[in-house]
C-alpha cells in the first residue's frame, strides 16, 4: 500500500460519505483532508473519508474471505 503522504500535491480521488471528490490533495491531518478541486477548496472530516487514491487508479476490494485475491472457479 502506498504511503498516503506521498499523494500530497497529486491529482487524487477522495470518497467521503459516499461522494466522490476529484482534485489536488493539499493536506492530510488527524481531523481533516484538504483538496483543491477545479471550482473550490474542500475540507472533509477525516472520519468521513473512506478512500484516497491516485486519480484513475484502480482500488482492489478484498474477496469475501478477506484474502484480496479473486476466487478461481473451475
Amino acid at each position: 500500500m502506498q504511503n498516503i503522504q506521498n499523494l500530497i500535491g497529486k491529482e487524487v480521488e477522495v470518497i467521503a460519505n459516499g461522494m466522490n471528490y476529484t482534485g489536488t490533495l493539499i493536506e492530510i491531518s488527524d481531523t481533516e483532508v484538504h483538496i483543491r478541486t477545479p471550482l473550490q477548496w474542500v475540507a472533509l472530516p477525516a472520519e468521513s473519508v473512506s478512500t484516497i487514491k491516485l486519480r484513475g487508479a484502480v482500488v482492489r476490494e478484498p474477496d469475501r474471505e478477506g484474502q484480496g485475491e479473486p476466487s478461481q472457479e473451475g
